[in-house]
């Protein structure tokens, strides 16, 4: 009898031991998955705090003159001569664009926002960083977020048409968007490229 009983208290010693150790190893996995959430919480704030200081920065530069603006638009972009112009300053945020026919069955269009001064670093932050780090998908079209020389950008494009939009953020004031009637991101990137604007 006191041998069974050793024997029942040996198991009952031996479960509780294996016990023991799931629940030390569950914790590790929840002390991991905490430390996980506080990383990219603490990835979240610190991206916030840069587009929080960039705003600040744009909104103490001096917007560009007319002249200026002007002078971002080519005249001739991907092998194609500009067909129409306009240039801009609405409520105090410069906006340049620009038109371009490649083909009979393709064009491209340029918008290029000046986000210096407060209602350019208005623009900054309610659109160029509204579309950032958003992914949507759909038979139709496609909405991501893409890198492009160093920075976010945003591709969109409407599988169906093969129209797509490229914005991206360049010369550190300059909130840039491509259009294009039948022409895909990579064109779109290509033009971006071109325009090589600093």
């Amino acid at each position: 009898m006191k041998k069974l009983t050793s024997i029942i208290f040996c198991i009952a010693f031996f479960i509780a031991s294996c016990n023991n150790n799931k629940t030390s190893d569950s914790s590790g996995v929840a002390g991991d998955s905490t430390q996980l959430i506080d990383s990219e919480a603490n990835k979240m704030q610190n991206a916030a705090e840069d587009m929080e200081k960039k705003k600040e920065e744009l909104s103490k530069l001096t917007p560009l003159t007319m002249d200026a603006l002007k002078a971002l638009i080519p005249e001739e972009l991907l092998g194609a001569t500009r067909t129409s112009f306009d240039a801009n300053n609405s409520m105090g945020a410069g906006l340049a664009t620009g038109e371009y026919s490649l083909t009979d069955s393709t064009s491209l269009s340029i918008n290029i926002y000046d986000c210096a001064g407060s209602a350019g670093a208005g623009i900054y932050s309610m659109q160029y960083l509204s579309m950032i780090n958003m992914e949507q998908e759909s038979e139709d079209e496609y909405t991501k977020t893409v890198d492009f020389n160093g920075s976010k950008a945003s591709e969109h494009c409407d599988k169906t048409t093969n129209d797509c939009t490229f914005v991206y953020f360049a010369g550190g004031r300059y909130m840039v968007t491509l259009e294009g009637d039948n022409i895909n991101a990579d064109v779109l990137k290509q033009a971006a490229r071109a325009l090589n604007i600093k």
